[in-house]
């Protein structure tokens, strides 16, 4: 009796000191041997629909779920708890208490003396339910059945202090078959027809509308730009210098050309009147001077070129000016943008991975990084059809918007400046708005 009480302490001692559940579970099915004797011992527990599962089996270190005899036990369980005895602990009585054909094949997967332990506790809003069975080859004797009826009650204890208080608990607790549970699902059935606005988020930047852009005029090497970022420009300013060694070489050779053929000509008109002969050459040398005088003024207008005068009033729409220096560009190259900061527009770079319907006055509502308690409104004015790569090399479809009004938070957005804009198209079903996604997901995944 003494050696019973210490081994029952000693199990309630191991028991209270598992650091999981999974440990818990091993302790209960292989060292409640210390105490009574069994050849087989299985603990099953409820899933989330209340069907018992096996969840740990005696000399045994993984459950498969899948195996012959696990789904034996577990048909089998569905037998006990059908009995009024199953409240209870009792001594299995196979012949009667298992169906026909549980009851055939039990001498396949188990001994036929099977003990039925419940193992339950219940405190407020928290409950366990687990269920214990244990097999062997002889009978159950009484002092059995007297000691693992004391050891069920602290066994229970132990489960329930160990269980697991996250969201699958909370859900074992919902009874699919409460008629509010009935009523809920049909709520949120109906509430998925619920019409909604379709709509979608995407950065933007303010951008400019109709900028000038100021370009090369000729294959060159900057000297200097001499404006910076956001300066005022007013018209007739000196905007960029090229280097002009060459072309300032050019235009002096191309004189001094004209004077030599201007030269030429005069002394042939001269020599004409005592030289007959030289009137046939003044033809030719007259030619001779147009053209030079075609070079010269092509020449000038090169060297001209090498500055470059603003031809619109507006600010400077620049990154850095310091890395044009000593940069050769070529004819028709873009340098900077002059841009009238009344006149600004919207650019949104909407991801392809979030396209949705859109078309022209599409509804806009945009918000600034420094400004994130106002919004604009604005209106879809047209749509790339074709994506392209962001700065962040994120496949995005350019869409442009206009302001409603540019002064309705009392200030006109600055140039540059980015934030998120939020798209709104046609209305569709509040499943469609939160499925979405996962549809066009499992639809490309599948192939259907």
């Amino acid at each position: 009796m003494e050696s019973n009480i210490s081994k029952l302490l000693q199990l309630e001692h191991n028991c209270r000191n598992c650091e999981s559940i999974k440990e818990l579970y091993f302790q209960i099915v292989n060292e409640t041997r210390n105490l009574v004797n069994y050849s087989q011992g299985v603990l099953l527990t409820t899933d989330l629909t209340g069907k018992y599962k096996v969840v740990a089996i005696s000399d045994i270190s993984v459950v498969d779920s899948t195996s012959p005899y696990v789904q034996w036990i577990e048909e089998i369980v569905i037998d006990f708890n059908n009995n009024e005895k199953s409240k209870d602990i009792f001594i299995v009585e196979a012949k009667n208490d298992l169906k026909e054909i549980n009851y055939k094949s039990i001498n396949e997967f188990a001994p036929s003396n099977i003990l039925y332990v419940p193992l339950k506790s219940a405190k407020g809003n928290a409950e366990i339910s687990y269920i214990f069975l244990l097999f062997k080859e002889e009978k159950w004797l009484e002092n059995d059945v007297l000691m693992l009826k004391h050891l069920s009650s602290s066994l229970a204890y132990f489960l329930f202090a160990m269980r697991s208080c996250g969201i699958f608990q909370t859900l074992k607790k919902i009874s699919f078959r409460n008629k509010y549970f009935k009523i809920a699902v049909v709520f949120l059935i109906l509430l998925m027809f619920l019409p909604v606005r379709l709509s979608v988020l995407a950065p933007l930047e303010v951008d400019a509308k109709n900028p000038y852009v100021v370009t090369s005029p000729l294959n060159a090497v900057i000297e200097e730009v001499k404006v910076f970022p956001n300066d005022k420009i007013s018209k007739e300013q000196l905007i960029v210098k090229f280097d002009d060694v060459d072309f300032n070489n050019n235009y002096l050779v191309a004189k001094r050309t004209l004077d030599v053929a201007n030269a030429e000509l005069f002394s042939a008109s001269q020599s004409s009147f005592l030289d007959p002969k030289q009137k046939s050459q003044i033809s030719q040398l007259e030619n001779q001077v147009k053209l030079k005088e075609a070079e010269l003024a092509y020449a000038k207008e090169q060297l001209d070129k090498t500055k470059i005068y603003a031809k619109e009033e507006g600010i400077a729409i620049i990154n850095n000016p310091n890395d044009w220096k000593g940069k050769p560009v070529t004819t028709g190259e873009r340098i900077f943008l002059i841009a009238d900061s009344n006149k600004i527009e919207l650019k949104i770079m909407l991801p392809v991975t979030d396209a949705i319907f859109l078309e022209e006055n599409n509804i806009v509502k945009a918000f600034f990084d420094n400004d994130p308690t106002n919004s604009w409104k604005a209106k879809v004015k047209y749509i790339s059809y074709k994506p392209e790569l962001t700065e962040q090399n994120i496949l995005s479809y350019r869409i442009i918007a206009d302001f409603d009004d540019i002064k309705e938070n009392g200030y006109i957005p600055s140039i540059g400046l980015r934030g998120t804009a939020k798209i709104y198209s046609k209305k569709v079903t509040l499943f469609f708005y939160l499925f979405r996604k996962p549809i066009t997901s499992v639809r490309q995944w599948i192939g259907w």
